[in-house]
């Protein structure tokens, strides 16, 4: 089995994705998306794209991510994790988010901002299960991958069949019911 497509983040968020310290991801959406900038949960199963596109350390919450730069780096996409979206949420109570402080990585600041985008005060959070490939997959650049959007269409699939969960299963069960008990 294979994937053919990907959700751009920024690099610092899939690592945390990757290692298993964060299970959400908070979207507004591109300025590419279809319905003019609103982020629309696509997929159920995708890779994660890094990108340094619009990251910036001071919209972090993590001192490790802050040391991060956004150095230049090949434009070649680095796949290491595949992401299974097991809730979405459509919250429009950003204090009710902010209590999950310790599952997000970005400052209380950076989610005010995006919460208020465009006058629509809302976010999407997906309560992502992550899988880590045994090797990273590179796929090289195309024109298609650019700019600012969430999804891509992948040129080259990504196995998935090889892919193994990063947080064992009791672990995510537990971070899965803390969080919907929040956000339901």
């Amino acid at each position: 089995m294979s994937l053919d497509v990907a959700l751009q983040e920024w690099s610092s968020v899939c690592a945390a994705l990757g290692d298993g310290r964060l299970t959400l991801l908070v979207r507004k959406g591109g300025i590419h998306e279809r319905g003019g900038g609103l982020f629309v949960p696509e997929h159920e199963r995708f890779a994660l794209w890094p990108t340094h596109l619009h990251e910036s350390p001071e919209r972090l919450r993590w001192s490790a991510e802050r040391q991060l730069g956004s150095s230049a780096l090949s434009k070649d996409g680095v796949i290491s994790i595949i992401a299974q979206s097991v809730k979405v949420f459509k919250v429009t109570d950003l204090p009710k988010l902010l209590t999950l402080a310790d599952e997000l990585l970005w400052t209380d600041a950076e989610l005010a901002t995006r919460f208020a985008y465009r006058n629509q005060p809302h976010l999407y959070v997906l309560i992502l299960r992550i899988f880590r490939l045994p090797a990273p997959v590179i796929i090289p650049d195309d024109p298609s991958y650019a700019g600012c959007r969430s999804w891509l269409r992948l040129k080259t699939s990504v196995p998935v069949n090889v892919a193994v969960p990063v947080l064992d299963d009791a672990t995510f069960a537990h971070r899965l019911s803390r969080i919907s008990s929040v956000l339901e």
